[in-house]
Order: C-alpha cells, then sequence, then structure tokens
C-alpha cells in the first residue's frame, strides 16, 4: 500500500509545532557550540548546553512527529540529530564498540568526590556513618589509584584521614594539596594515593577560588613513568537556600516576585562558575599539554560532558566512559538535575581501557567512578 503524501498548507497545530521545532533546533545548535565557545567571551551557550541532552529528546520527538505528519519536515531536526549526535556519547554509551584490548599490569582508577568526608555529622571527634561507609567502598574496591578531591586532612590530634585511607585502600603513596587561604593552610583540599612510588609533584593554583586546585603527581609504574591529574574545578557556589528553594520550587510558584529574584541570583552564580571554570580549564590543558609523560586525567570538573571546561581538557584525550562505558552515566547525586561532572580521562596513544562504571553508592553528593587502563607498549 501506498503511503499516503501530506500536501497543502499546514494546519494550525502543524505551525505551532514548526515554529517550536525550529526554536529546539536553534537551542540545540547553540547548546553542541558550548563545547567551543568560552564563556569569558560569551556565556549564554553555556547555560543552553546544560539543556543540552534534554533537547536532543525533544527534538527525536519532532522527528516522530513530523514522520507521521508531514514527512518532508523530518529532515530538519533529522539532518540537526546527525550533526549533534556525536556529543551525546558522553551522555549515553550501549557497550557495543568497547576497548577489548588487554595487557599485563592494568591500573585501576577511582575517582570520588568525598564531600569532606561528610565533615558536618563527625560528632566527638568520630566520623559519621556515611564517612565510614566511604572508607568500607574504597578498601572494597582496591584501586590501584586513587583521585580524591573535597579531601579532608581530619582533626588535628583526633581524626587523621590519609592514614585511614592508607589503612583500607593499602595505598601507600600519597600526594596531599590542602588550600591555602589568607596565608593559612586549611584542613580540606585534595588528594592522590597511589599503589606505585611518586617521584615528582605539582600543583596548579587557581586565583578565582583557592579552594579549587589541581595537582599532578608522578608515578612509576614498573618501568614507565605516568602522570596523574587530580582535577577540582569551579563549583557553582550554590547556598543552602538556593538548595532549598530548588527543593521547595512547586510550593514557591505563586511568589512570582520572591521566585524571579532567587533565580536571577542563581542565574549569576551559574555565570560566574561557568566563565572561572572556563580559564581553569584552560591553564589545566595547557600543563597536560606540556607532560613528557602518558597521562591520566579525573576529578571533578563540575561541569557536563557538553562544556567548554570538559572539551578544552579532554581535547586529545580519550574518555574511559565514551571507550568503555554502558548506559546513562550520571555522577551527581545532589538535588539539582543529574549530570556526568566527573571524569577518567587518558592519553588514548598509550592507554586501552575496559570495565568503566560508576558506583551507586550515595554516601556523598557524587558517585564514585572506577575504570581499568592498560599501558601500551610504545614500541
Amino acid at each position: 500500500m501506498a503511503t499516503k503524501k501530506h500536501t497543502g498548507r499546514l494546519s494550525f497545530l502543524q505551525l505551532l509545532a514548526l515554529a517550536a521545532n525550529v526554536a529546539v533546533v536553534l537551542a540545540l545548535i547553540t547548546g553542541f557550540f558550548a563545547a567551543y565557545v568560552p564563556p569569558s567571551k560569551y556565556w549564554i551557550p553555556a547555560f543552553i548546553g546544560l539543556a543540552f541532552p534534554y533537547l536532543l529528546i525533544v527534538n527525536l520527538f519532532f522527528i516522530l512527529f513530523w514522520f507521521f505528519t508531514r514527512r518532508s519536515l523530518a529532515l530538519l531536526p533529522l539532518i540537526v540529530t546527525l550533526i549533534c549526535w556525536q556529543r551525546i556519547s558522553g551522555y549515553f554509551q550501549t557497550g557495543l564498540f568497547n576497548d577489548k584490548v588487554r595487557t599485563e599490569h592494568p591500573v585501576d582508577v577511582m575517582t570520588y568526590n568525598v564531600r569532606l568526608f561528610d565533615l558536618y555529622k563527625w560528632k566527638n571527634n568520630k566520623i559519621s556513618e556515611d564517612a565510614s561507609a566511604m572508607f568500607g567502598l574504597i578498601a572494597s574496591e582496591k584501586p590501584d589509584v586513587l583521585f580524591i578531591q573535597e579531601y579532608h586532612a581530619g582533626r588535628k590530634g583526633k581524626v587523621t584521614i590519609a592514614d585511614s585511607i592508607r589503612k583500607y585502600s593499602g595505598l601507600k603513596y600519597s600526594h596531599l594539596s590542602q588550600v591555602l587561604k589568607k596565608g593559612k593552610t586549611q584542613p580540606y583540599g585534595i588528594a592522590t594515593f597511589s599503589k606505585w612510588p611518586i617521584v615528582s609533584k605539582g600543583v596548579i593554583r587557581f586565583s578565582s577560588n583557592p579552594a579549587n586546585v589541581c595537582i599532578f603527581t608522578d608515578i612509576v609504574h614498573y618501568k614507565d613513568t605516568i602522570r596523574l591529574f587530580n582535577i577540582h574545578l569551579e563549583s557553582i557556589q550554590f547556598s543552602r537556600e538556593d538548595y532549598l528553594f530548588v527543593n521547595d520550587l512547586k510550593n514557591n510558584a505563586d511568589e512570582q516576585e520572591e521566585v524571579s529574584v532567587r533565580l536571577r541570583s542563581m542565574a549569576r552564580k551559574l555565570k560566574a562558575a561557568f566563565i572561572s571554570r572556563s580559564v581553569q580549564a584552560q591553564k589545566v590543558a595547557d600543563e597536560i599539554e606540556r607532560s613528557p609523560y602518558p597521562v591520566i586525567v579525573s576529578g571533578d570538573f563540575n561541569d557536563t560532558p557538553s562544556s567548554y571546561a570538559y572539551h578544552r581538557i579532554s581535547h586529545g584525550l580519550a574518555d574511559a566512559f565514551i571507550r568503555s562505558g554502558r548506559g546513562i552515566s550520571q555522577t551527581y547525586a545532589g538535588p539539582f538535575p543529574s549530570f556526568r561532572i566527573d571524569y577518567i580521562l587518558y592519553d588514548q596513544d598509550r592507554f586501552a581501557v575496559s570495565d568503566y562504571r560508576k558506583i551507586n553508592q550515595k554516601y556523598s553528593d557524587h558517585l564514585p567512578v572506577k575504570a581499568r587502563l592498560y599501558l601500551l607498549s610504545d614500541e
């Protein structure tokens, strides 16, 4: 039976759908180019980039809608979807085309933003149940390299976190960097633990926010030296009131003026964070490019796979989720829409990857991520 051809003028409903589809297409293209536009120069694409996967899903519905109502109009959303499709690999993977290379001496890598080991629930100089569970999780996963963001050193003379991590993980070597604020060393920062000896260390500090930092650590893995980058980029700095507002947004819907003021405040914080991360990412990317050794780059980027920060840092590197992941990999476990903001990247010419997974244990507002890397021969 021949397919019925739709001819003549568009109905009012179709005109509305076409206008909506054009708006979605324009937003989708803008979100796609967010990866290439520094927010420090033009910040609007960064906002739209946050919605990229949702815009793509809506665009897919428009393809189906036009296919059944006015087939010729399906061409526009179809072309745009094909152009943007590669970007969706950062959000979703089938697992059908994963790396199959295996070599001896793998490196099991784990990255984890521990939210200060749940510090604010410690009582009587004893860590909280969630912090204790984090140590148990690290012990059960047995990583060879552990990247920790929002590390807390513990309470002097009471709780020493580094000793606990060494005890539970068996990782003897560590690179700890604590925040310098107003000339004083704070008890929190970032930390890398390794099974293999550390031969060199370095720190990249960001002038925009001393609480965010990147450290790089050179380890000797059998006969090879590997440079490890542990990154914690600028967070959004939402206040407790912001989180309460989002959680209670439905109840606040009638208070339009208050909602408007709060949304503008949150938008300003998002804008400032986008701009700070773009500058920080550039600084980190420059250091990665100067590395004389194969690199493993990991940490909390506080930004999505559509972002400029991710695109700049991952340039020339492979993403463990894209090469070896499966399904949807959200790593943020807080009250806002869940995105993948924690990453394991690596030198694609020197490593292969397998067994990427996120660990679905919500002891922090981030989920830990783990992957197995294999160092390839350079012969």
